[in-house]
């Protein structure tokens, strides 16, 4: 798993995630995304490079984003593959997570 962040001002991060969120991802991806729901208000996660999505790493997004919920803010992930997006639809991320197609269209959302 590799993880690429970006501030983009205005309180908003961007975390570019490439390869497996799976187990050994997932223990990658823990710290750096806890530490990026604590220091901004909006977070965009690209996640246009990640191959797959384990129930592990669902868990995390979601720590995530009820973290930056319960300080106002919010998280919102961003071109998502297909297999991802079935993933999160069908555990039913998406009524905690909004997806959207485009970095544009997420940081509207955000």
């Amino acid at each position: 798993m590799q993880i690429d962040k970006t501030d983009l001002g205005d309180s908003v991060t961007r975390l570019k995630l490439a390869g497996r969120l799976d187990i050994n991802g997932s223990a990658m991806a823990e710290i750096p995304l806890a530490l990026a729901a604590k220091s901004c208000r909006r977070l965009v996660i690209d996640m246009s490079e990640v191959t797959y999505l384990a129930s592990l790493g669902v868990r995390h997004l979601v720590m995530a984003a009820k973290a930056l919920d319960r300080g106002g803010g919010k998280l919102v992930l961003f071109a998502a593959t297909a297999p991802v997006t079935e993933v999160l639809e069908t555990m039913g991320i998406t009524d905690i997570i909004a997806l959207a197609a485009s970095e544009t269209a997420a940081l509207e959302l955000a």
